[in-house]
């Protein structure tokens, strides 16, 4: 699948930082960016858009070709040349943009990733991690697929385990 999403993701962003619409990889690719290397088969891409723009990146979607938008509890769904995008809005902030019930810093402006040898926007490291403390609330562990198993430890690896535990202790607390 990773040979159907590295030129559509090339694409969103060289298309949107054309037009200065900055978009974050999140999810695995956002943990792949932040390493430099791919770690997995991906089934998706996920993406973090100023919500203040989606209108117009739907829009840009629509050239590529989009199917239906299917609207969910957190952004909405699209399938573009085959492959799903999997989108949630950000909101400005101060420093950088922001993810709702993420610590701040969740969508920084530098281009903190790369993929395939070009540097992307990602989400944080605790952006990435408080999508995995969610899941953990949701779905306990021993249920999860071994995919995310897998790239859960990576990303506990990457970080060290005495700051996960940390991040997950702000997490619990901010419940």
């Amino acid at each position: 699948m990773n040979a159907q999403h590295l030129p559509l993701i090339h694409q969103l962003l060289t298309d949107t930082e054309q037009i200065n619409l900055p978009i974050w990889l999140g999810g695995g690719w956002a943990v792949d960016a932040r390493l430099g290397h791919i770690t997995r088969e991906h089934e998706d891409i996920d993406l973090a858009v100023p919500a203040e723009r989606m209108d117009e990146f739907i829009v840009l979607l629509q050239t590529y070709g989009a199917g239906a938008i299917e609207q969910t509890d957190y952004g909405f769904l699209v399938t573009v040349a085959g492959v799903l995008l999997d989108c949630e809005p950000c909101e400005r902030g101060p420093d950088a943009y922001e993810i709702d019930g993420v610590p701040a810093g969740a969508c920084p402006l530098a281009k903190e990733g790369v993929i395939d040898g070009v540097a992307v926007l990602c989400i944080s490291w605790h952006a990435i991690l408080w999508d995995y403390f969610y899941y953990l609330q949701e779905v306990p562990y021993a249920d999860w697929p071994a995919k995310d198993k897998a790239s859960y430890a990576v990303v506990r690896q990457a970080i060290g385990e005495a700051q996960v535990e940390a991040w997950h202790d702000l997490f619990r607390r901010s419940q």
